[in-house]
């Protein structure tokens, strides 16, 4: 049984690699999340959770996160990740994740993340005290996989 998440941590990370995978765990590596076994998860941050600027959990832990990710081996080709998360006036209430990856700068993916998030905190019901946010951008490099990864991990 997972303990319930009191912290959670914004990264963003990139790889490159002639593997595909290896290029995405360079990426974990980058955003400071390779060493824990992920369980991804939807959208929610729970209630009361502070946001943490390093992961405080014992290496092979499982962790929590929500994220996006994108890879191209097309020289020249623009990707881009985010991730999003609307933060609740009342601390008791839940915020709302969104992430966002594709074929554009770093700059389009934070916007279009935050956009998501502020209107799902609204559909929610959830009034807004912030969004915070994380997001990269690269380019391919011929005869290699590049990959951009965004995420919210939860411990």
């Amino acid at each position: 049984m997972l303990a319930y998440p009191k912290h959670y941590l914004l990264s963003s990370g990139c790889g490159a690699d002639e593997y595909p995978l290896v290029a995405f765990d360079s990426a974990l590596l980058s955003a400071g999340i390779s060493n824990y076994n992920l369980l991804k998860v939807s959208s929610i941050l729970p209630r009361n959770c502070e946001l943490s600027q390093r992961l405080d959990l014992r290496e092979g832990s499982a962790l929590l996160v929500a994220y996006s990710s994108v890879s191209t081996d097309k020289e020249g080709e623009l990707i881009a990740s985010a991730v999003a998360v609307g933060i609740p006036e009342d601390p008791g209430q839940v915020g709302v994740i969104m992430e966002c990856s594709g074929h554009y700068d770093a700059q389009t993916a934070d916007r279009l993340a935050r956009d998501m998030a502020e209107k799902a905190m609204r559909n929610h019901g959830i009034r807004l005290k912030e969004i915070r946010s994380s997001s990269i951008e690269a380019v391919g490099a011929g005869g290699k996989t590049v990959t951009v990864l965004s995420a919210l991990s939860m411990w």
